[in-house]
């Protein structure tokens, strides 16, 4: 069955999230408890069988996810002159300079204060301040151009599950 990655990455995330609801089911019903002289309580809970229900859907997860990557790593973006692997990559390492430059953007050139015993301190920036908060306006714009080209790639590209 032929699927655009997007979707390949839907159907992981489902299946993740049938494994998180398989294992609340096992903490709740896996442990019993009752008190002397009484009956135990039965309960539907089958130890092996939640264990290869587990398995199978690791499995599939794992099935998918290399099928993806795979994907990822022969598929290019447009706009960009890399795979969608480079390009995540790429995108997290904007997103941490974008960060830092972000904190760096939000000091001021020159500042002063007094201290406790009455004397003036300076902090000066050793960069230039607007500089760097043009920058970071154009890291943004970089992000978000990198974001839709690796999302419209993920939309138009199909894998065979």
């Amino acid at each position: 069955m032929k699927v655009c990655i997007a979707e390949a990455m839907k159907r992981v995330k489902e299946l993740e999230e049938e494994k998180a609801r398989l294992l609340q089911a096992e903490s709740r019903r896996g442990v019993i408890e009752y008190k002397e002289n009484e009956n135990k309580v039965e309960v539907d809970y089958d130890y092996d069988a939640t264990r290869r229900a587990i398995k199978t859907l690791d499995d599939e997860v794992r099935r998918i996810r290399w099928i993806v990557s795979k994907a990822n790593c022969a598929l290019p973006i447009d706009g960009f002159d890399m795979s969608i692997c480079e390009g995540l990559i790429l995108l997290a390492q904007l997103r941490k300079e974008h960060m830092q430059l972000s904190h760096m953007a939000m000091r001021n050139q020159l500042s002063r204060r007094i201290t406790a015993n009455g004397v003036l301190e300076y902090s000066e920036c050793l960069y230039d301040v607007k500089q760097v908060e043009e920058e970071v306006q154009e890291l943004g714009r970089t992000i978000g151009r990198l974001q839709v080209a690796i999302d419209r790639a993920n939309l138009v590209n199909e894998v065979e599950l």
